[in-house]
């Protein structure tokens, strides 16, 4: 599945139905729960290209991470 992923980002240059940059409706929480998540220590160089790539694109890393937490749960 991972690699379907990441075969579908490289070929397309996004997932199916992800949205554009801003806050995604298909990720708005149902409840008044929220949570935060951090990442640290991410290789700067990766960062930078993700970075540059979803701003190329349109895309933000919101919806990019969720759609890939998403479809890894569903699986």
């Amino acid at each position: 599945m991972r690699l379907r992923l990441l075969d579908e980002v490289v070929n397309t240059g996004k997932l199916a139905g992800m949205a554009k940059r801003g806050y995604s409706r298909e990720f708005t929480p149902q409840t008044e729960r929220r949570v935060r998540f951090e990442i640290d220590r991410i290789p700067p160089t990766l960062y930078e290209k993700v970075l540059a790539k979803a701003k190329r694109d349109g895309i933000s890393l919101r919806a990019l991470t969720l759609s890939l937490w998403k479809e890894w749960v569903e699986r």
